[in-house]
């Protein structure tokens, strides 16, 4: 039986060697364009052009004339002749086109110049652009905006501008335009009858400048030490009152004793007393703090200690972890702080905990894992994965990795002999190896050896490919360890 391939072969120019087209007593059905057989019926080789079986080889049946062309035959020597048309000649020794052209419509090309000579001409070369050269210069251009553009542009009559009009002077009824505005301009400000403003027209410098008289206080204004005293005496209604600026400090001799509410809008409150009493039962922290969105973190209460500021105790909140955080917990000596803990949510434990038994969801956790039973387990190291022999440790994601290799090749700088040689350091020849073209993702096929580089030498660390012919693209190479794998396998041999 044959194997079968459902996907094109490339034999990237290598030789087929000793091969033999299929042989069939008669065409085969169904055929494709570009397939061939052998028919063995008359000896001749077959393929198939699309829409009929063709033979290959024997001698050509027949010339005929195609468009432009007359003559052609069937046998002897086969003659075949340019015809002539509008604007064309066909001579004995060339195809001329003739001088004087009466039939052509058009002519289009992005680099078309018209012109009497080098200097005089037409240029058509510039997106939307005509230009006109007299005497070797780029005289006057049309754009397709409207616009002409030239060196020198002489009107005789009238000027319509509908667009903007540059010059670089402008003149009007004999006077220059830009001191016409400057003359004009100075007149407004000098007939202002404002006290505050007055304006100079400076002819030297061509400006014209403003000048605002200085402002001074109004004396009706000032705030008098009598006016103050009769309005705090009078009250203020509903005014807001502020004492002192950010320099002062305001003391109170006696009790102070406020009806409303009290607002300190300051950084620090410091209450210096022997008792502090608060009716409230509930201390609300973090109310109107600037961190007001639900993490919060870090509020809580801070207990100082006089003599060691590491060891101030701290109750603080974990937003994060929707917790408050000790920062000491102590038992007295000889007795525990929980003889029976129940907790309903996590427990976070920074330190070490000991526990003469474990059972999670209801299931005792051993110290050491077996087959049958949860416990504490040992990792396996890369060397002990690849191994591939150890019963007693766990195989990690990256442990596992180390059983496998990949490797890049850079077809540029293969060598003529287009073989490559991959250390892998796996120590088996119990590997897979896979190749494929880093561009289009397809597997490709090449001669692999599990050889150094002379493809004779047996490796357990090195792996040859030959490519026979370089690759149009850049390769990779998987290799993968099966060193540990359970021989049980049978073969038979029929």
């Amino acid at each position: 039986m044959a194997i079968e391939y459902y996907s094109s072969i490339d034999l990237n120019k290598n030789e087929l060697q000793n091969a033999v087209v299929q042989n069939l007593g008669s065409a085969p059905g169904s055929p494709v364009e570009g397939q061939i057989y052998y028919d063995t019926g008359d000896d001749t080789i077959y393929f198939r052009n699309g829409s009929a079986w063709v033979s290959i080889g024997g001698d050509i049946t027949g010339v005929t004339a195609g468009d432009g062309l007359t003559g052609g035959g069937t046998t002897g020597a086969v003659t075949l002749n340019v015809v002539g048309g509008d604007g064309i000649t066909a001579n004995a020794n060339d195809v001329a086109i003739t001088a004087a052209q009466t039939t052509i419509t058009s002519v289009l090309n992005t680099s078309l110049v018209v012109g009497r000579d080098g200097t005089d001409q037409i240029k058509f070369g510039t997106d939307n652009q005509i230009i006109f050269r007299v005497n070797n210069n780029d005289g006057v251009t049309f754009k397709a905006s409207g616009e002409i553009e030239a060196a020198s542009l002489d009107i005789s009559g009238d000027a319509d501008v509908d667009g903007t009009l540059e010059a670089d002077a402008i003149t009007v009824n004999g006077t220059a335009l830009d001191e016409f505005i400057q003359d004009t301009v100075g007149a407004m400000f000098s007939s202002n009858t404002e006290t505050r403003i007055s304006a100079t027209y400076q002819d030297g410098d061509g400006t014209i400048d403003l000048v605002v008289d200085d402002m001074t206080a109004n004396d009706n204004d000032d705030v008098s030490v009598a006016n103050l005293k009769t309005r705090l005496a009078g009250g203020f209604g509903s005014n807001a009152v502020t004492i002192g600026d950010s320099n002062d400090v305001v003391t109170i001799g006696n009790d102070l004793v406020i009806t409303g509410d009290l607002t300190v809008s300051g950084d620090t409150i410091s209450a210096n007393v022997a008792t502090l009493n608060v009716e409230d039962k509930n201390i609300t922290l973090n109310q109107s703090s600037s961190d007001s969105s639900s993490t919060a973190d870090g509020a809580g209460i801070t207990i100082q200690d006089a003599v060691n500021a590491d060891t101030d105790a701290t109750l603080l909140w974990n937003a994060a972890n929707d917790k408050f955080v000790f920062s000491h917990l102590m038992e007295a000596p000889g007795t525990s702080i929980f003889t029976n803990l129940d907790v309903s949510g996590d427990v976070d434990v920074d330190g070490t905990l000991e526990t003469d038994a474990l059972t999670i969801g209801g299931a005792a956790v051993l110290a050491q894992a077996t087959a049958s039973a949860v416990g504490a387990v040992e990792l396996a190291t890369a060397a002990e994965v690849l191994t591939g022999t150890d019963a007693a440790r766990v195989v990690t994601a990256d442990t596992l990795a180390a059983r496998s290799v990949v490797a890049d090749i850079d077809v540029s700088s293969l060598t003529d002999a287009n073989i490559v040689t991959i250390t892998h350091n796996l120590g088996t020849a119990d590997i897979m190896i896979q190749v494929y073209d880093k561009t289009t993702e397809a597997n490709i096929m090449c001669d692999i050896a599990r050889t150094t580089d002379d493809f004779s030498t047996a490796s357990t660390s090195v792996v040859s490919i030959d490519f026979g012919t370089a690759p149009p693209n850049d390769c990779r190479a998987l290799i993968t360890s099966l060193k540990g794998a359970t021989a049980s396998g049978t073969v038979a041999y029929t």
